[in-house]
């Protein structure tokens, strides 16, 4: 992340004021938009219905990867209905393209800047969500804010190094889908921030392709703002610990019933925490004993340690391998790794056999994420390394254009020019057509020149520079 974005934060976090030029609505979603130089971004805003301008409010920012701004709003707001937040959407899609993320993160910090400026907005209680993409956003927001953050990630989140001290005031609540090719990325970060906060906790969903629902989404918000209350010694009404236990109490019995069992007593349990001190714990624990005592529950953990014992095996195999082979830029095993995935894929698509496919995703997102985070923590020298890596990238997504670029640079760099034409020939039969950036990779001053790089472009693309 750049470090302007923390000197914007720092510059409008400490500055709320009450301006509004548009009418905001209480107890309805309003769309409404921020200007930047000659960029206009649009993003959705719903104020409770008790909301008063005289008070520093609680504001909720969702980010949609699909920039869905108005839905997510009405789906949080259903799901914290009677609560007080604010909450706040984009309405403009997010990119996906490589090195997204400082985009995405500005106009995300573009909506909250503006949100500021419209809303006294307590700095305490600002709470970031998003699913996919949009978790990743929230989660570099996260870290560039001055004071501690509170983040429901959903499906993915955004970690880096230099980002640690800040990680460690956070406090997250993750939501993985078991058939996730996030899954064991999220597990990693988790059982880091695990150590940072006995508080973070990662819940497994069935399926989390999709928001969760809105009962759900609202509960682990309240579940932040349960421990925000109890970090700041905030006072909450007696009446108002009743009913949003009551209405917690019905959202771990909407999980039973749609047979999310595991995910229902995890959470259970947490709200007996959660909850300890301020209402008659008895109903809570009523139903977290009915359920571990049934045997839909015990099946349900019995079979996921099965799994889990099984798959570990397997992802011990995998994890042993790929680490060996990225370290030793292994060539000779390309045909083990392309044969693999391949295995993996065809699993991964086929609904038939719903545990080979649910490992099969899981296995192709961690081979992934432990590739990348091969790359990005290797960006000198190890040519073969390097090049190896970014093969087994083409193997997974043969549409993953940049990995073509840096094999192209890094063959060019190692002169190694039979690899760099070889995969020149490969990027171009995926359909790039791109003429100025395949005369513009770094450091292939020497190749790009040669007789062979030039016919390989002009066959493909009708012309060719040299």
């Amino acid at each position: 992340m750049r470090n302007s974005l923390l000197i914007t934060l720092c510059l409008f976090a400490i500055h709320f004021a009450n301006a509004q030029e548009q009418t905001l609505l209480r107890g309805a979603v309003t769309e409404t938009t921020v200007t930047n130089d000659s960029l206009d971004i649009s993003y959705s805003i719903y104020l409770p219905q008790n909301y008063d301008p005289e008070k520093l409010a609680k504001a909720l920012f969702v980010f949609d990867p699909e920039g869905e701004g108005t839905k997510a709003a009405r789906l949080f707001a259903s799901g914290l209905q009677g609560e007080d937040f604010v909450i706040v959407s984009n309405n403009h899609p997010m990119s996906s393209t490589i090195d997204s993320l400082d985009a995405n993160a500005d106009n995300a910090l573009l909506i909250v800047r503006d949100v500021f400026r419209k809303i006294a907005v307590d700095k305490y209680r600002v709470y970031f969500s998003g699913l996919k993409g949009g978790a990743k956003t929230a989660s570099a927001l996260s870290y560039l804010f001055k004071s501690s953050a509170n983040l429901l990630l959903i499906d993915d989140m955004y970690f880096a190094n230099r980002f640690a001290n800040q990680a460690q005031r956070n406090l997250a609540i993750g939501v993985i889908g078991k058939a996730s090719p996030n899954f064991y990325p999220m597990e990693d970060y988790f059982y880091m921030l695990k150590a940072y906060g006995k508080n973070n906790e990662l819940y497994t969903y069935d399926d989390t392709s999709e928001w969760p629902s809105a009962a759900f989404l609202g509960t682990l918000v309240k579940r932040l703002d349960h421990l925000n209350v109890e970090h700041y010694n905030l006072k909450v009404e007696d009446s108002v610990w009743q009913r949003q236990a009551s209405v917690d109490l019905n959202t771990v019995q909407g999980l039973i019933n749609d047979g999310q069992l595991v995910v229902a007593y995890d959470l259970v349990r947490d709200l007996k925490g959660d909850y300890r001190g301020e209402v008659d714990l008895d109903p809570i624990r009523e139903v977290q004993r009915s359920l571990r005592r049934s045997d839909a529950y015990k099946q349900a953990k019995r079979l996921s340690r099965k799994d889990e014992v099984q798959e570990g095996l397997l992802l011990d195999d995998i994890s042993y391998f790929l680490e060996e082979d990225l370290a030793l830029g292994n060539f000779k095993n390309l045909g083990y790794w392309d044969d693999r995935i391949l295995q993996f894929k065809t699993a991964a698509q086929n609904p038939a056999k719903p545990i080979e496919q649910k490992v099969a995703r899981r296995m192709l997102g961690y081979i992934d994420y432990t590739v990348k985070d091969f790359l990005a923590l290797n960006r000198v020298a190890l040519y073969d390394q390097r090049i190896f890596a970014n093969v087994l990238k083409t193997i997974l997504d043969p549409d993953d254009y940049y990995a073509y670029l840096d094999i192209i640079s890094l063959a060019a760099q190692d002169e190694d020019e039979n690899t760099a034409f070889f995969y020149l020939e490969e990027l171009l039969k995926q359909g790039y057509t791109d003429y100025d950036k395949l005369y513009d990779i770094p450091d292939t001053e020497f190749v790009k020149i040669k007789p062979v790089y030039n016919q390989l472009i002009e066959s493909y693309l009708g012309k060719s520079k040299f």
